[in-house]
């Protein structure tokens, strides 16, 4: 028997450094790497020593003669993979590059840190590991660290949630000052930081929503204040958040899913404390690219609800991609199912841009690009999020920090800003999970040395 890798893996690749027999793929730097939900371990090459185990801080790994019923799905795919691509060599080994040290200077190099989320803990950790004299100052408008682990992920996602113990050790070195409930902006500006730090580091995340022209409508709500109100809620006792018995979801990630996960499980339930009966999601992206992940959609066809595909032209069930057999599977199910009905149904509905909400008497229209027009009771909107403005910091039309690999630019000529650095979703746009900035922070600390050591003339690099 081997180890198995669920739904839930951060790729944050600890596990791959960990494993001394090289059997998880693909690794940082393969093609493939990026494209895949999560990682894979070789059944054919794993020993069980339970090393991955132990290093996986999302707690994402199990041997797979303790997968429950709904998680054996991850060992079939597992060796899905392995089966479509050529197998490693046993004991093979991919060596991985030094990283780049800062360069020697007389009085140490004073790091300026904005925001206390996991791109800013990855990026303390690159810096601590590059250099012995280095003082790194983290500024967090909260009074807790770790970002949206705190106040997007939902508890249904324990595992996820509780790499926040990643932050104790860096963040708890004695290099590190952590200057909690200061508002960058607000209480202090970037031109300020700027003028007493040899360099500053924005890891501001993306907080803003994004607008709908909704204006002020109390039956429009935004997702991750309610799902954190949920969270937070006495247990057993629902959230009454919503008019009527019919909600849109406007978005299509997994934020959109924890949402209709919450409604159909009672967590969220109307004013009279009614069930919701009917939710529609209303997703931007093709149905052939969603921006969910497939362990989000897996626990969403478990949910005690119909699911069906509200689109055109349905996926084919015969395509290699488990997403799509898995909404083809969806698309199939109709009324006149021989299935049970079930007391809520959910409808994905794809492609559609929403242009516009508004309110029209006692329910709410969602206006789309596509003509069409959704009529409900009440709205969520979970659209993604672009980076609030920030006096001397340039946003790019994504809705980003204007950047080249995380030197910020400025817009109109392209020119870094001196001592200027962007890292996490201020840097990428609002997408990837919490593993994808350990690679994107050491992407800019290399940048960031590079260009003191430039300043320095030092080739200690």
């Amino acid at each position: 028997m081997s180890h198995v890798i669920l739904g839930h893996c951060c790729k944050d690749a600890s596990c791959v450094a960990a494993c001394p027999r090289d059997c998880i793929r693909p690794i940082p730097g393969d093609p493939l790497f990026e494209s895949v939900e999560h990682l894979y371990i070789d059944p054919n090459t794993c020993i069980d020593c339970s090393a991955c185990v132990s290093a996986c801080p999302a707690g994402a790994i199990k041997p797979e003669s303790a997968l429950s019923e709904s998680e054996r799905q991850y060992a079939e795919r597992t060796r899905e993979y392995f089966t479509a691509n050529v197998p490693m060599r046993p004991g093979h080994r991919t060596g991985l590059a030094l990283p780049r040290a800062f360069p020697r200077t007389a009085t140490p190099l004073r790091i300026a840190i904005v925001g206390a989320g996991a791109a800013a803990m990855y990026t303390v950790r690159e810096l601590l590991q590059r250099s012995s004299t280095v003082r790194i100052t983290v500024f967090e408008q909260r009074a807790e660290v770790g970002g949206l682990l705190h106040t997007a992920v939902s508890r249904q996602h324990d595992g996820i949630r509780k790499m926040v113990r990643l932050f104790d050790l860096p963040f708890g070195d004695d290099r590190v000052t952590i200057r909690s409930k200061v508002r960058v902006g607000v209480d202090v500006s970037i031109a300020a930081l700027r003028r007493q730090f040899d360099a500053v580091v924005l890891a501001v995340g993306a907080s803003q929503p994004r607008d709908l022209g909704a204006g002020p409508i109390p039956e429009v709500h935004q997702a991750l204040p309610l799902l954190a109100a949920v969270d937070n809620a006495r247990p057993g006792t629902p959230l009454r958040p919503l008019r009527g018995p019919t909600t849109v979801v406007v978005g299509g990630g997994n934020v959109a899913l924890d949402v209709v996960a919450a409604i159909v499980e009672g967590r969220m339930r109307t004013h009279s404390g009614g069930p919701v009966t009917e939710v529609t999601v209303v997703a931007r992206s093709s149905v052939r690219r969603p921006s969910f992940t497939l362990s989000a959609l897996y626990e969403l066809a478990e949910l005690d609800a119909t699911v069906t595909v509200d689109r055109g032209s349905a996926p084919t069930g015969d395509s290699p991609d488990p997403v799509q057999r898995l909404l083809a599977e969806l698309a199939e199910r109709r009324a006149g199912s021989t299935r049970k009905r079930r007391p809520l149904s959910i409808a994905l509905s794809f492609g559609h841009e929403v242009t516009s909400v508004r309110s029209i008497g006692h329910r709410i229209q969602v206006v789309t690009g596509t003509g069409r027009t959704f009529t409900t009771d009440s709205v969520v909107c979970a659209t993604g999020f672009t980076v609030t403005p920030l006096a001397g910091v340039p946003l790019g039309e994504s809705g980003a920090i204007a950047n080249q690999q995380g030197r910020v630019v400025a817009p109109d000529t392209g020119a870094p800003i001196e001592g200027l650095y962007v890292v996490g979703w201020a840097k990428r746009g609002a997408r990837g999970g919490v593993g994808d900035s350990r690679r994107c922070a050491a992407e800019t600390v290399d940048r960031l040395v590079a260009d003191l050591a430039q300043a320095s003339g030092s080739c200690r690099c």
